[in-house]
């Protein structure tokens, strides 16, 4: 679906949980250089880089990318093909693919975007997948917002994680009604611009994720999945 100035959502309630959502997998990035695969508005570069890291964001959409360095012109982007990358060998610490895995597992030669993950990270590097959570209530989300999309689900990504070598050292689910309610880039966002009420939402969610993982519910329940690899 084609979204007419997807970039005005992050003035509304998906601002906030797409900041959230940035904040779940922040605390597992290491060393100095990052790569952000499949950057779309630049979110997620722009976060990392104000964190301290030499952050590179990267996207097919060259269109995508001139929004990215108007709106966070302090950051750096790139257009970039994902099955061939135009970086050197061994160069990244930490490489975030965060809701584009799907894009590549369903719309790219996979294989060879992830000989290139490991060729540009370094032997000890570290991946991040942040990704929808596909079940009923997404797939059901989906149906009634026309929204149709490529899906990798949560096993598959542990499949893709072992595969390539990395050792899971942390997975959690993410999110149970802050995205829906929002409506993310292509839903009615039903949230008013209320810092208090933004902030109540989303610090009871926080509450109650940690809660849902705990009794492993979170796989039926949640909209996005976290999982964090280090290279064995």
């Amino acid at each position: 679906m084609k979204i007419k100035n997807p970039e005005k959502r992050l003035l509304q309630f998906w601002g906030a949980v797409d900041k959230k959502h940035i904040k779940s997998f922040a605390p597992y990035l290491t060393g100095k250089n990052v790569l952000d695969m499949g950057c779309g508005l630049g979110t997620t570069t722009d976060y990392v880089s104000k964190m301290g890291f030499n952050c590179m964001g990267i996207d097919y959409d060259s269109d995508t990318i001139e929004i990215c360095k108007k709106k966070y012109p302090a950051s750096v982007y790139q257009t970039a093909n994902a099955e061939k990358l135009p970086f050197d060998n061994a160069f990244f610490d930490t490489i975030i693919l965060r809701d584009a895995l799907h894009h590549f597992y369903g719309e790219a030669d996979f294989e060879k975007v992830k000989q290139e993950i490991l060729r540009v990270g370094k032997p000890d590097m570290r991946i991040i997948f942040f990704d929808p959570n596909v079940n009923f209530m997404l797939k059901t989300m989906r149906k009634i917002s026309f929204h149709k999309d490529e899906e990798c689900s949560y096993e598959s990504a542990l499949k893709t994680t072992n595969d390539m070598g990395f050792k899971v050292i942390h997975s959690s689910f993410n999110t149970l009604y802050s995205l829906p309610l929002s409506g993310g880039y292509v839903g009615v966002n039903f949230v008013p611009n209320s810092k208090l009420i933004q902030n109540t939402i989303l610090t009871t969610e926080n509450y109650l994720e940690k809660a849902i993982n705990k009794l492993g519910l979170g796989r039926q329940l949640c909209w996005r999945y976290l999982i964090v690899g280090q290279k064995k």
